[in-house]
């Protein structure tokens, strides 16, 4: 399922991907404290994935004037999904190091069905894959599909305690590269708020085939390292054996 809730902000961080973390893990508290120290206290990836979309943007240095903030949230987990719902709905005000977030419209988005042994996807946030040294993997590495495999195998695992069914065959139809700057509490801490991490992700086009099962959750939960902070929201664009 998908929650899409729209905010009103004059302006973000450059880094606004942990601002939305924020929100999310304040609505899930608001909610239910035993639910959040359940999902949060422990060292397990977190059973979502969020795509963010900037209405009427600008970018002003290392801030970003904007209309509007939409955030796209999916999981397979109804329990998360409505305290995420709940708690976005208890709560008109947030607040992010200074920046206003104020929440307007919460709807229900569609999820589609797969059914089929291939599918198309499209990014709705970059896929950020990287080999064991943290190095980014585009997707013309002859190793990519290899890594993709991987990191889906450990997705599946840590959400339903087995990993894929069969490998996957990954292969891209079209993909740019995008440059993301962001930070969190440990970096900051070292570094500063001036310093920023880099990401080198991946926006495009890309098939997909595999197990049926696998594909739906991996549909839900994304497809991508760092998806509880923005990174490899998938859409489907075609679900048939092409």
């Amino acid at each position: 399922m998908r929650v899409i809730c729209s905010f009103q902000v004059e302006k973000l961080p450059i880094h606004y991907r942990m601002a939305i973390v924020s929100i999310m893990k304040e609505s899930i508290r608001t909610s239910s404290e035993e639910y959040y120290e359940k999902l949060y206290m422990n060292q397990k990836t977190k059973p979502f994935v969020f795509s963010p979309f900037l209405k009427n943007f600008c970018l002003k240095g290392d801030e970003i004037e904007l209309d509007e903030l939409r955030v796209i949230v999916s999981s397979p987990d109804y329990e998360f999904l409505l305290h995420l719902y709940n708690g976005l709905q208890s709560k008109k005000r947030f607040e992010y190091k200074g920046y206003e977030f104020i929440r307007r419209k919460i709807v229900m988005g569609e999820e589609k069905k797969i059914t089929s042994s291939a599918v198309v996807f499209r990014t709705l946030s970059p896929l950020l894959i990287e080999d064991e040294k943290k190095i980014p993997i585009a997707p013309d590495d002859p190793n990519y599909e290899k890594h993709i495999n991987y990191l889906a195998d450990t997705i599946l695992y840590e959400y339903r305690e087995k990993g894929l069914y069969r490998p996957l065959t990954v292969r891209p139809i079209r993909f740019k590269k995008t440059v993301i700057k962001e930070s969190n509490h440990q970096f900051t801490e070292k570094y500063g708020e001036q310093q920023h991490l880099y990401f080198t992700a991946y926006h495009g086009l890309f098939k997909v085939s595999g197990d049926a099962d696998d594909l739906q959750l991996l549909y839900q939960l994304g497809l991508s390292k760092r998806r509880n902070q923005g990174f490899g929201m998938l859409e489907v664009v075609a679900s048939k054996i092409l």
